[in-house]
């Protein structure tokens, strides 16, 4: 696995941590911190069980972000020194250790854990490499406002890289000084109104938007409980798709129907849209892949499988994607469904993992969207 592929797998925790505010949570959900402890310290369990050890310590990373998150920095940098240890019994032969361990410091560094960050850097062993880390971990540094603690990481860098590093420091400095004091302004109003309501649908000629503005309305009438006027216009949109050319398009539309057909009741007319959608996500992906992507298409048909409890089918969309995205999808997914509303299925699905990896990582996830929704409640509150 190479340097970049490593990086995206570590520091992929990081935008997932620092990303979830934007999910919500359904308001009858039952939460506690008794519970997501429970959680994170039985994904912490699993983690030790964890055979590969670039696995356990990508897992391992993600453990301690959301003990981090959960306000237990104690067990956090307990799970990141870890993964420290981890990485010393990498055999001699891994070029890569010292990557790692500067991506355990941009990890840390992005946290706030500066103290944590530098005595990581310390254990970088090749010069070269850890003279890297302190520029690229420094400059995170600076990113986050500390400009003091960043210049003094100047001395660790090479003398060639130096006077760039201390440039950019300065740019960020200035465009920090210079940003307007916010004024109150109403927010613009250009928001696309052209499927403001069913009977817009009528109006649109391009397939690929006419389908999708169907599939939208028709999972609102779903859950408003106009259940046979849903599924007529879900009827519609998923004759509609079938016009439409872009593949990634067509398949998330389809999804969006089988939601909008479980929601109205109809689980048949549900599955047989999903078994439609599967080979159009999965072409997708492997073109996507050619060019070292992601589709997040692939994502919401794994999501909508376990929301209705097809674990199996799942699985195997899971199982037909490289292990690094199956690692992120595990976490993802996982999220993604507590945040719709579907604890229950999402730790049923959790416990089905046959594999300490794959269990401990949904449960990582599912902690992680229970956490965004018990620090939203308290900020309301």
């Amino acid at each position: 696995m190479n340097r970049m592929r490593m990086a995206v797998l570590i520091l992929s925790a990081v935008v997932i941590h620092l990303s979830s505010s934007a999910y919500s949570f359904e308001q009858d959900e039952r939460l506690s911190d008794t519970e997501i402890r429970s959680i994170l310290t039985e994904a912490a369990r699993l983690t030790q069980q964890v055979e590969n050890l670039r696995d356990r310590m990508i897992v391992c990373v993600r453990v301690g972000l959301a003990n981090w998150k959960s306000g237990d920095p104690t067990s956090a940098k307990r799970n990141f020194d870890d993964v420290l240890e981890l990485i010393d019994k990498f055999p001699p032969q891994e070029q890569n250790a010292d990557f790692y361990r500067q991506s355990v410091a941009e990890v840390q560094e992005e946290l706030g854990d500066t103290e944590g960050a530098d005595r990581t850097l310390g254990r970088i062993k090749d010069d070269s490499q850890r003279a890297e880390a302190f520029r690229t971990v420094g400059l995170r540094q600076a990113r986050r406002g500390d400009f003091k603690g960043a210049i003094l990481k100047a001395a660790s860098i090479e003398a060639e890289n130096r006077d760039e590093y201390l440039e950019s420091i300065s740019k960020m400095q200035q465009e920090v000084d210079s940003v307007p004091i916010p004024q109150d302004a109403e927010e613009s109003s250009d928001t696309d109104d052209s499927c403001g309501d069913i009977a817009a649908a009528d109006t649109i000629n391009v397939p690929e938007d006419k389908a999708t503005c169907l599939a939208y309305w028709g999972g609102q009438l779903a859950s408003e409980g106009q259940t046979n006027t849903a599924l007529e216009i879900l009827k519609r949109a998923h004759r509609e798709s079938g016009l439409v050319l872009d593949l990634g398009v067509r398949a998330h539309t389809l999804e969006e129907t089988a939601v909008g057909q479980a929601r109205a009741g109809s689980m048949n007319e549900a599955t047989r849209t999903l078994s439609e959608a599967e080979p159009l996500v999965l072409a997708v992906y492997r073109n996507v892949k050619l060019r070292h992507g992601w589709t997040s298409t692939l994502q919401e048909l794994v999501e909508v499988k376990v929301e209705l409890g097809d674990f199996e089918g799942a699985d195997s969309i899971l199982r037909q994607v490289e292990e690094g995205d199956r690692m992120n999808a595990m976490q993802g997914v996982a999220r993604a469904v507590v945040a719709k509303g579907h604890k229950k299925e999402a730790l049923a699905w959790a416990t089905s993992q046959t594999s300490s990896r794959d269990r401990a990582l949904a449960l990582v996830g599912i902690a992680d969207a229970l956490l965004t929704s018990t620090q939203a409640a308290d900020s309301r509150h």
